[in-house]
């Protein structure tokens, strides 16, 4: 590219200070789309001064670019990659996916061989016939593959105290949630933080609709709620904020308010509303209506969402969406900028919702009530993503006046970090038909149950609650370990593994393996030394065995593992070890690749694991011996 193009090319998007189509580049320097494409990666060959996305080109300084994840960042175009392909089961012409996401074919290649290895462990594979590129393998796997890249998108805090207030900066949430938990705590009611801070922003949203005029008026009979708990508790909350904020709260607003409060989950009463029983407080056609667009995503995008608790706030906010456009009544939604800007993936389901209902329906839907959408999604998956983290368990206890009640609030308590109560039985009959449970706690004696148990008191004691430390410290590490062997063919590589390469010295050791990281495309060419000035510092040698060499920076242009494993022992400073590990990180990559090496050095660090190591004769003898240490 001659400099006074370039300079022209740069010029025209400082001028603009805005995204740019390819299109609109394209016409105005009377070039095609994909030489625009060509001059952007000529630009970026040595740094990035262009970033791109969907929404076209824009020139960024060195401060923005760090704040561009969504395609700069590998892994994330890895994931945008997959999603495609995972949506276009015919296959897609790489020059198609190319102009789609604004990458050379290279970096496309480059991408799939990466891709590749992520689901090596899901049992799929890009296949490249020609053109076309093809994701080959069974529809569940690509469901599991589809849910861990929408959980992936939601690692970040989708749903913060913080968050709610900055959005609605005029309201003290701060304030308003001591003062629920307060009013739920005289009527020995719990919630969890997550839940509560789903309702500080359920409340907020419905008393600025409220003050504008906006109440949702529909025809209800708040007779037919049964009083209980929930309904005395949700009615005082309503006065409270009646009172605060100088409202009415109508019998349509206290209405949905009281369903919100008796979903499933939300608090401990585990016999309240389900999917099920929904249709005794609401319109059967709501009902149906939720079903069948879940269904749609189901067949559309391979994610299954059967969450009682999910439905039934789903089902409420679609019912009310559909009364809003009917009336068209105006919902400003402050976060919608955010949604959409941070989380694609999930606003790109809010749409094809969105759509199916306009289509279904016959009314018209605003983005901000899109980005309403994308708030139920991205919580539901967000707390899938944090009950990842934690044991799922089944509560079995008969219901002898409030014996169950108080066995669950103590149980919350003392582990709401650690475990979550999904399943509250009365008998031991319903075992079978449990899911996705992880750890049953029981007051009767269980017989032939394969899931992992705890027998604990009626009136909890505690030897019970050590009990049921140890069962979730045990039931944790298998899980961490599981997550481990899921990685290990993504940050291991066979190009990369080597035995017994005998050198001179630690230093040329260095050299030797930050050249090759460096010939992969791991890092750039100044690695090695970058090494060396932290090896300097103090040696990377622990437990007399194994060395693990790195940068003190996380600023690889890919992450992963050069290793070299050894008959006999090297010196390594003053140390002498048999397994060298020289490791690259990228920074978009870290939070992925962090547990993972911990399981790593955790095995490196017994010499016991070690000795097994190295007896590997290959590559694929070696990632054997990993699996069964993970075990």
């Amino acid at each position: 590219m001659k400099n006074d193009r370039r300079e022209a090319f740069i010029q025209y998007l400082a001028s603009k200070n805005d995204w740019c189509t390819a299109t609109s580049l394209a016409n105005y320097f009377k070039v095609s789309t994909r030489t625009i494409r060509k001059y952007v990666n000529e630009i970026n060959q040595d740094q990035l001064v262009i970033t791109s996305s969907p929404q076209g080109y824009q020139l960024v300084t060195k401060g923005e670019v760090s704040n561009n994840n969504d395609y700069i960042s590998p892994v994330n175009r890895v994931k945008v990659i997959l999603k495609e392909l995972i949506l276009h089961s015919e296959g897609l012409n790489i020059f198609d996916l190319s102009d789609k996401l604004f990458l050379s074919v290279s970096s496309i290649e480059n991408d799939i061989v990466q891709a590749n290895k992520m689901i090596k462990s899901y049992h799929l594979k890009i296949r490249r016939k020609k053109d076309t590129l093809i994701l080959v393998g069974g529809e569940r796997e690509k469901r599991r593959l589809m849910s861990f890249i929408i959980l992936q998108e939601t690692s970040k805090e989708f749903l913060s105290l913080k968050a709610v207030h900055d959005s609605f900066p005029h309201y003290d949430v701060f304030t308003l949630k001591d003062e629920i938990v307060s009013i739920l705590e005289k009527f020995n009611l719990y919630v969890n933080d997550y839940i509560m801070n789903n309702i500080l922003l359920h409340l907020v949203i419905t008393v600025d609709r409220i003050k504008n005029n906006n109440s949702v008026l529909q025809s209800t009979d708040i007779n037919k709620l049964k009083s209980n708990l929930e309904t005395e508790a949700a009615n005082k909350i309503a006065d409270m904020l009646e009172v605060k904020y100088d409202i009415q709260f109508n019998e349509s607003e206290r209405y949905n308010f009281i369903l919100l409060l008796s979903s499933k989950t939300t608090l401990l009463n585990y016999q309240s509303l389900t999917s099920d029983s929904l249709i005794h407080y609401v319109d059967e056609q709501y009902v149906n209506l939720s079903k069948k667009l879940l269904q749609q995503v189901h067949e559309r995008y391979f994610i299954e969402i059967n969450d009682d608790e999910f439905f039934v706030k789903f089902t409420l906010h679609i019912r009310n969406l559909l009364f809003r456009a009917k009336y068209e009544q105006m919902v400003k939604n402050p976060l919608t900028y955010e949604l959409k800007d941070s989380y694609p993936l999930i606003y790109e389901l809010a749409v094809f919702i969105s759509n199916q209902i306009q289509f279904m329906e016959n009314i018209h839907i605003k983005e901000d009530e899109i980005s309403y959408i994308a708030f139920h999604i991205g919580s539901y998956f967000e707390r899938r993503k944090k009950l990842e983290k934690k044991i799922l368990c089944a509560v079995i206890s008969p219901n002898y006046y409030d014996m169950r009640l108080q066995l669950v609030q103590k149980l919350e308590k003392r582990f709401h970090d650690s475990i979550e109560i999904i399943k509250v039985l009365s008998d031991a009959s319903e075992i079978s038909s449990l899911k996705d449970i992880d750890l049953i706690i029981s007051t009767l004696p269980l017989k032939g149950e394969q899931t992992p148990s705890v027998f604990v008191h009626p009136y909890l004691i505690e030897k019970d609650y050590e009990y049921i430390q140890l069962q979730v410290n045990k039931l944790n590490e298998q899980k961490k370990n599981q997550k481990v062997k899921q990685y290990l063919d993504l940050y291991f590589d066979e190009d990369l593994f080597m035995k017994n390469v005998y050198l001179e010295s630690d230093e040329a050791y260095i050299s030797f393996m930050s050249k090759l990281l460096y010939e992969k495309g791991y890092v750039t060419k100044d690695y090695g030394q970058s090494v060396l000035e932290r090896e300097r510092m103090s040696s990377t040698a622990f437990n007399n065995n194994v060395a693990v060499p790195h940068s003190m920076h996380m600023d690889a242009i890919k992450t992963g593992i050069c290793m070299i494993i050894l008959d006999r022992p090297v010196n390594w400073g003053k140390e002498k070890v048999q397994i060298i590990v020289m490791i690259s990180i990228n920074k978009q990559q870290r939070e992925l690749f962090s547990p993972f090496f911990e399981g790593v050095i955790n095995i490196l660090s017994e010499w016991k694991n070690v000795h097994e190591l190295i007896k590997a004769k290959d590559y694929d003898d070696f990632m054997e011996s990993m699996m069964r240490l993970l075990n």
